[in-house]
């Protein structure tokens, strides 16, 4: 009975949304009327700790106040405050917070927290209807990663319906896709995508997955992920350090896809990658290597605390923050608040073993041999694209005999595989431009 209120439910405001004026897609006319948009709102995951989110955004922004100066520009995001004081631009959260009136939050605890939602609703509406268009820029928001359909899902559901029903031109640009696990967050997140005015996407296997839900995707544009825009820092290596390698290992609090971050009902996943990555950095320093170990999000300080632990055990000292000199057998971090902080100590490094994404991005930017060891087809998918695609491995299924295997390759010839990134990089910002051209012709 329960299944089938839900499944009524989902109908109703399907077809409620569905009913309302709905915004053109890129391949009718918008583009003809030359009607530029000048109150832009964005959306996205920003300010939550994920620092190759936040890079999307910066990298955005930064293409907007490039091509469109006159534009007023807003953001709808999981941290208002912290957005707002690093970019000064207008923002609101995605989600209210909680009735600050008791008898409210009594009400809306009794209501099993409908009361808030339908507050949430009605506020989405009332903020849109004021723009323009409403656009994603970059990061992985048409899937489920860590999190049960009313969560990241329902928030974007939530605003591109809100756009829907204003009339509002909502656009995915430069956007990751799939997989979604959850059947409701399934449904959400391809009505989101469904009734987008634009899309273009960061990779083929994107596109490709949004095909499989029954969307037409074939006038939809692949290039390369936003952040390939930002500026690369400089050289931070000097002469004594040249004979020395470091390997940069970047690293991740996964517990498989369902739990993302949280640690999940079974550790095992948690627990074996990091034993074995443990293994792997302790065979580096045992070798004379130095390992620096990176970050791409705020979670990821778990991962960087246990493997300080198993390097301990076998007689390895992480050294936090303060760096002594460089020398052999050392084990470093440093704080990381962005991926300018990533990119920086990458730059640092000769080779480089990631798992998060954008800790494979940077390295490839910086024309980093490099190794993913990754939990979505999108590092597969990044990693091919700049030529070192057979350099992959999946988290689940890490072989540490393939992954020495793959360094040694790495190490051997280390500058044949960076002139090859290098190569592939000039074919990928000149993707980048493209991408910024059918931007300002198509929705700006």
């Amino acid at each position: 009975m329960i299944q089938s209120s839900v499944h009524r439910a989902r109908d109703g405001i399907a077809k409620a949304i569905d009913a309302s004026p709905s915004t053109e897609t890129h391949s009718d006319n918008w583009a003809d009327s030359r009607v530029r948009p000048r109150k832009i709102c964005l959306f996205g995951m920003f300010g939550g700790g994920n620092f190759g989110n936040d890079a999307s955004l910066e990298s955005f922004l930064l293409f907007l106040r490039e091509a469109r100066p006159d534009a007023h520009i807003s953001c709808v995001c999981v941290d208002p405050a912290a957005i707002g004081q690093a970019h000064q631009i207008a923002t609101t959260p995605i989600s209210a917070p909680e009735f600050s009136n008791a008898f409210l939050r009594f009400c809306n605890k009794l209501s099993l927290r409908m009361l808030g939602r339908l507050a949430n609703w009605r506020r989405a509406i009332k903020h849109v209807r004021q723009f323009d268009i409403v656009i994603v820029p970059g990061t992985s928001t048409l899937n489920d990663y860590g999190s049960g359909p009313w969560g990241t899902s329902y928030g974007l559901f939530r605003w591109a319906a809100a756009a829907r029903l204003c009339g509002v031109k909502f656009c995915f640009v430069g956007t990751g896709a799939g997989p979604i696990l959850h059947p409701v967050s399934r449904w959400m997140l391809r009505s989101a995508a469904a009734w987008a005015g634009f899309r273009s996407f960061r990779d083929q296997v994107s596109k490709d997955f949004l095909a499989s839900l029954g969307i037409d995707t074939s006038s939809d544009q692949v290039y390369p992920d936003l952040v390939f825009k930002l500026p690369t820092p400089l050289p931070k290596r000097d002469g004594t350090q040249e004979k020395l390698i470091t390997i940069g290992v970047g690293l991740m609090n996964y517990n498989g896809w369902r739990a993302g971050h949280n640690s999940g009902s079974d550790p095992k996943i948690y627990r074996t990658y990091i034993e074995r990555i443990g293994r792997f950095v302790n065979s580096l320093l045992d070798r004379g290597y130095r390992v620096r170990l990176l970050t791409g999000e705020t979670v990821d300080a778990r991962a960087v605390r246990d493997i300080g632990r198993i390097a301990k055990a076998s007689g390895y000292e992480l050294i936090d923050g303060v760096l002594a000199p460089p020398k052999a057998q050392q084990l470093i971090t440093e704080p990381i608040s962005s991926l300018h902080d990533v990119m920086q100590q990458i730059s640092d490094t000769d080779i480089v073993v990631a798992t998060r994404f954008h800790n494979v991005v940077c390295a490839l930017k910086l024309a980093r041999p490099t190794i993913s060891i990754g939990y979505e087809a999108k590092n597969d998918a990044v990693m091919t694209d700049l030529g070192v695609g057979e350099f992959c491995q999946s988290v689940e299924n890490l072989d540490l005999d393939l992954l020495e295997m793959h360094l040694a390759e790495l190490l051997k010839n280390k500058e044949h595989y960076r002139a090859i990134i290098r190569q592939n990089l000039d074919a990928i910002q000149f993707r980048v431009k493209q991408h910024e051209q059918e931007l300002l012709s198509e929705i700006l």
